[in-house]
């Protein structure tokens, strides 16, 4: 009898688990059917475009809503591309620039930094949709296991470990009114060119940006990250800059507290050849955003990415063009 317990526990874990990869896998696979889902057409024009991009954006999805190649190639004279991809932590930012460059030779790397892409909680979905368009296996397991570890490997093998939190929100949706139909999707080159604009009702209830009070942050795993980026681009000859992407200005105005913005400044004042910008205090009196400029407590819209990315061009123009 203690045997057919466990026999038919495991047996209906392994069937809870296989309706929940159903439920929450087969939109991506009619999706990538479809060619319409996001991670696949990145990597397909990464794969597919040999040696094709001057310049590759890593990042979350604050970078693939922010910088918009239409804008970014006509001020440079170059192509570039936005390989953002949702809750993309500093580990996963490593192994995809470690595929990217099996077959692009770009000669910039921007790297996005805000303190949510190194703390100890991860998005494995997510991370796992991007690294499944990996073609190289070895770079998938080492994201995988050397990446996260066993908390990496279990939640690979285990849908109801993948989901949890988006079988929380599901949950959580059913006494929620807000059921409102998303926007249509319009991407280029990696970008996503949003077009909601932030209400009143959603600034007001905006809380103060990343701080050490309000975010966990793993200064560990950023040393090991980063200095793997910085080694690999130094490898290639690739210049390498990272970026603090644009809060709306009511939230920076909330409290005085700089923890995020002063973290970085000063650790990337040990990396003489690596370039550090906020974009949120980068040539103010030419760049300047207003709430308006983003869809949420900290996306960008398409006005907003209009001045990122006119930002990111005048960056690249004054310090490194003619280096």
């Amino acid at each position: 009898m203690f045997l057919k317990h466990i026999a038919y526990g495991l047996i209906t874990f392994v069937l809870i688990n296989l309706l929940i990869a159903f439920i929450y896998e087969y939109p991506a696979y009619k999706a990538i059917k479809n060619k319409t889902h996001k991670n696949y057409l990145k990597w397909n024009s990464i794969h597919s475009n040999k040696n094709a991009y001057d310049l590759i954006v890593l990042g979350s999805s604050r970078s693939y809503t922010g910088f918009n190649p239409n804008i970014i190639d006509e001020g440079l004279n170059l192509e570039s591309f936005n390989m953002g991809t949702s809750a993309q932590d500093i580990a996963e930012s490593y192994y995809t620039l470690v595929e990217i460059l099996d077959y692009q030779n770009p000669k910039y790397v921007v790297l996005e930094t805000y303190l949510d892409l190194s703390d100890d909680s991860h998005d494995y979905y997510q991370i796992f949709s991007n690294a499944s368009f990996f073609n190289s296996k070895k770079n998938k397991y080492s994201l995988i296991a050397e990446g996260y570890g066993t908390k990496g490997i279990g939640n690979y093998l285990i849908p109801l470990m993948k989901f949890n939190q988006y079988i929380k929100k599901e949950i959580t949706s059913l006494f929620s009114e807000n059921n409102k139909k998303p926007p249509k999707k319009n991407w280029y080159k990696g970008f996503y060119r949003d077009t909601v604009v932030v209400t009143k009702e959603q600034i007001k209830a905006f809380g103060p940006i990343s701080n050490y009070n309000n975010k966990s942050f793993n200064r560990e795993r950023f040393d090991t990250y980063f200095n793997k980026i910085y080694e690999l681009t130094k490898s290639k000859g690739i210049k390498l800059f990272t970026l603090r992407t644009p809060y709306p200005p009511t939230r920076i105005k909330i409290n005085d507290n700089k923890d995020e913005e002063n973290f970085y400044k000063d650790y990337f004042q040990d990396y003489n050849d690596v370039g550090y910008f906020d974009l949120n205090n980068y040539k103010i009196n030419k760049f300047t955003y207003s709430d308006t400029d983003f869809s949420d407590y900290h996306h960008a819209n398409y006005t907003g990415a209009s001045i990122m990315s006119q930002q990111l061009v005048d960056i690249i123009s004054t310090h490194y063009l003619n280096q």
